[in-house]
């Protein structure tokens, strides 16, 4: 009777309820099928060959962050790049022409990186060095140029925060690996896709989100920002500038908050009792004990509002963090939730062999 059953069936069916089983990275240890199975002819369209297709047309693409911001269409790049004399790439193709989709493209690319860190964690850990591994761990997807900052934040907030992760490529690659146990290595459509990864409790990177999500933004801007970051194209982002500029004003708007709404609240207390001439020589003993204990309930309210969840991620400060906001809507985010540009509830995505139920 399972036999029966495939993703032809329509939405409405009984039969679209049933999860099948597909081979995964887990359960095949390779990537190789998803790159046979969308190969051309006698070429495999791995990690490799994406990559090398990519360089035939890197250069008229807009920055990084322009193309999250903008979020291209498919046929806008296309047609960009057929104008440009380049042949086009196959996730800019239609089926007729033996084209890939570009979420299909996009798993072919993060799986080899996944297979790849795999590969080197198996190589650290048949070596028992225990002590190097651990270092390489903690940093190897926490890799930020403070150093010592992730520890710090890890010890002051009892292992609950975790510093942020600002740049594009690195949030899509981190979103990725969360759930890169459960991609399927055969061509799937893209609901699909979305129906395997929630059905194993995970969340929906937001590349992969329906499009009418207003948190997704398309795979094929996912996929052309992770190529760029192999060039290195998207770690001016990470520039000492700008992470200066744009520290500052995270810090300046956390601390001009507190200094709002909780100094503040007790601010108003105390004077305005003055003002309205219920605080008195008398009783300042009293209206200072009470501005304390509004301020204590501002400073509550504060925490409440500022903390960072897990459920912040891909919203509170972009589909793919601060660089996919336009600059007025990224100084209004990070103005909003200055906090969240440091640090974050949900820690960083380490790969590893999992064994899926």
């Amino acid at each position: 009777m399972m036999q029966n059953l495939s993703y032809e069936d329509g939405e409405e069916s009984i039969d679209s309820n049933f999860d099948i089983e597909i081979p995964t990275i887990t359960n095949t240890g390779s990537v190789d099928a998803l790159a046979t199975v969308t190969s051309l002819g006698s070429i495999k369209y791995d990690a490799t060959t994406i990559r090398n297709e990519f360089k035939t047309y890197q250069e008229i693409l807009p920055h990084p962050d322009v193309l999250l911001q903008e979020q291209h269409s498919f046929t806008y790049l296309r047609n960009k790049i057929e104008e440009s004399g380049i042949e086009i790439p196959r996730f800019l193709k239609y089926k007729f022409e033996g084209g890939v989709k570009p979420h299909t493209a996009l798993c072919c690319l993060l799986l080899g990186e996944y297979e790849t860190e795999l590969k080197k964690q198996q190589e650290r850990s048949s070596k028992k060095d225990k002590k190097k591994q651990t270092k390489k761990q903690m940093n190897n997807y926490e890799d930020h140029s403070w150093g010592i900052y992730s520890f710090i934040v890890r010890i002051l907030s009892f292992g609950y925060l975790h510093i942020q992760i600002n740049n594009p490529a690195d949030y899509i690659r981190d979103q990725f690996f969360r759930v890169a146990h459960v991609i399927p290595t055969n061509v799937v459509p893209s609901h699909i896709l979305r129906k395997k990864i929630k059905n194993k409790g995970l969340p929906v990177p937001n590349y992969f989100l329906d499009p009418d999500d207003p948190r997704q933004f398309p795979p094929h801007i996912a996929l052309l920002v992770m190529l760029q970051d192999g060039e290195q194209e998207s770690r001016k982002l990470d520039s000492f500038l700008n992470r200066f500029v744009f520290s500052s004003f995270a810090l300046i708007s956390l601390l001009l908050r507190i200094v709002l709404e909780v100094i503040g609240g007790a601010g108003a207390i105390w004077g305005g009792a003055e003002v309205v001439k219920l605080r008195n020589a008398d009783n300042a003993d009293l209206w200072r004990w009470l501005s304390i204990s509004v301020g204590l309930l501002c400073f509550a309210r504060f925490v409440t509002l500022n903390a960072p969840y897990k459920e912040d991620e891909g919203d509170i400060l972009g589909p793919a963090g601060p660089w996919s906001l336009r600059l007025s809507s990224r100084l209004r985010a990070v103005c909003d939730h200055p906090f969240h540009y440091f640090v974050r509830a949900l820690p960083p995505s380490t790969p590893r062999r999992r064994k899926v139920d």
